[in-house]
C-alpha cells in the first residue's frame, strides 16, 4: 500500500465482503500474516485465517451489517488511529475506533478495536 489511508480504506471495505475467499483476498494485501486483533468483546485473534473467521462470524451474528470509514486516519511512525461506523439494518449506525500498528509495507500487524456495545 502507498500509505495508511489506503490500507485503512481497504481494510474497512474488506469487512463488507460476503465470502471468506473475498475477505481473505482483500486482507492478504493489507494485513501481516501474523496479524493480531482484540477488542473488549473478542479474545485475542492471531493470524490471517483466524481473523477471516472472525469477520465471517460477524456476518452470521449481525446479518446485513456494513462498515464505513468516518474520517481520514491519523498515523505516524507505525501507529495509526481511525474512526469507523457499523450500520445495522433496523438498529441504526454505531461508531467505533481502532488503534493499529503497522510495518514498513503499511501492512497492519496489530489491531485493537474499540467496538460499540450493540
Amino acid at each position: 500500500m502507498k500509505n495508511m489511508t489506503e490500507t485503512v480504506e481497504r481494510y474497512t471495505s474488506a469487512w463488507n465482503e460476503k465470502t471468506s475467499a473475498e475477505v481473505k483476498a482483500a486482507f492478504s494485501s493489507i494485513l501481516s500474516s501474523e496479524i493480531t486483533y482484540q477488542d473488549r468483546q473478542t479474545p485475542l485473534v492471531r493470524g490471517l485465517d483466524a481473523f477471516v473467521e472472525l469477520v465471517m462470524s460477524s456476518h452470521e451474528k449481525v446479518p446485513g451489517r456494513s462498515f464505513s470509514l468516518l474520517a481520514e486516519p491519523e498515523y505516524f511512525d507505525h501507529h495509526c488511529y481511525y474512526i469507523w461506523s457499523i450500520n445495522i439494518p433496523g438498529k441504526g449506525q454505531f461508531t467505533g475506533k481502532d488503534y493499529v500498528e503497522y510495518d514498513d509495507e503499511n501492512k497492519m500487524t496489530k489491531i485493537i478495536g474499540f467496538v460499540p456495545t450493540l
